[in-house]
């Protein structure tokens, strides 16, 4: 009986192994059979359907300099990546259509991603020393991208191949393929407010704002209040238009204006109560007032002047000061010199 059921158990284990084994096998297909890449056509392979009429044009260009340097540069363009990064789908089919001559390794592949929104510059091992990565950034970034996010595919991949073919002839403007530059608010507008990264610059630069406003209702008297806390304000102009950094101007004005008046406003009340000796004798105060007011820092030492004691401290302190360096002036050092080591601690 035992057996039996042993037999029957290990037959439900194979059986199932053997469907997975199957399914796994189909899927591996089903897989392959979904990531091939495409055909190679000739030097350009617009699969996207993005470059009518010029893709022709373009191909002479390359077949043309293909026969004079003997250099393969090839271009593809897809719809989709199909859930595959650019950098692994560029790779596959460069290798997949082993581009660029045997031994030599001098081909370059153009990639475009239309949906994806996503281009590269896959290069040979060959031509690396002289279609360099960041030669290929620059291309990407200063010739293609721009016109891409405008829409214009046809002059976004004339630029990036004019600007490949200006590296490998050797051409001055390769550092520079295309005069089109493009500004942080290009950036931003085109990879968008949160994946350009553009947020944490923004929360960064409102938080050092909000620290020094903080600071401009206990310090500094007037050049605090107009110069350390607009501090950062500037480094907004980076994200935003003039308008936006002169609207967050103002507001900090007003802002920094209202705690600093909140601020003697206590000091005030601290004055009344005669807790201590404060700076705000009156109240309500004056603009210029509020502007020019140092904080309560400088009350607690206007306090300490108006009080009696302190020149005789003063003069003490001085006097101790005096008979200890007259006692210990004939003490000196040997001419040693800090390594630089140590600590440091507070409390």
């Amino acid at each position: 009986m035992i057996q039996t059921t042993i037999s029957r158990t290990m037959k439900t284990a194979f059986r199932v192994m053997r469907w997975m084994c199957l399914l796994a096998l189909c899927l591996s297909v089903a897989v392959a059979y979904a990531a091939a890449p495409p055909e190679l056509h000739g030097h350009v392979n617009d699969y996207a359907k993005v470059l009518g009429d010029r893709a022709a044009e373009i191909d002479a260009l390359l077949s043309a300099h293909e026969q004079s340097s003997g250099d393969q540069v090839v271009v593809l363009t897809v719809a989709d990546l199909d859930g595959q990064d650019i950098e692994s789908f560029a790779n596959e089919v460069f290798t997949q259509w082993k581009l660029g001559h045997k031994g030599v390794d001098n081909g370059v592949l153009i990639v475009v991603a239309v949906n994806n929104h996503r281009a590269r510059i896959e290069v040979g091992y060959g031509l690396e020393g002289r279609l360099t990565d960041l030669a290929s950034s620059q291309i990407l970034r200063n010739a293609m991208h721009p016109r891409f996010a405008s829409g214009d595919y046809v002059g976004g991949v004339e630029a990036g191949v004019q600007g490949v073919l200006a590296v490998l002839n050797g051409s001055a403007a390769a550092e520079a393929p295309s005069p089109v530059g493009e500004s942080p608010q290009a950036m931003i507008e085109r990879e968008g407010f949160f994946a350009s990264g553009a947020w944490l610059f923004v929360l960064f630069t409102l938080l050092f704002v909000a620290m020094f406003t903080w600071m401009t209702t206990s310090l500094g008297g007037l050049w605090s209040y107009l110069l350390l806390g607009p501090l950062c304000i500037p480094l907004l102009r980076f994200v935003f238009p003039w308008s936006v950094v002169g609207g967050v101007f103002a507001l900090y004005l007003v802002v920094a204006w209202w705690l600093r008046r909140r601020r003697m406003s206590k000091e005030y009340g601290s004055g009344q109560q005669r807790t201590r000796h404060a700076s705000v004798s009156e109240w309500p105060p004056s603009l210029w007032q509020v502007l020019t007011w140092t904080g309560p820092a400088a009350a607690v030492s206007a306090g300490r002047k108006s009080r009696g004691g302190s020149s005789s401290y003063s003069s003490e302190s001085s006097s101790s000061d005096s008979s200890s360096s007259s006692s210990s002036s004939d003490y000196s050092g040997d001419g040693g010199d800090s390594g630089g080591g140590g600590a440091s601690d507070s409390w």
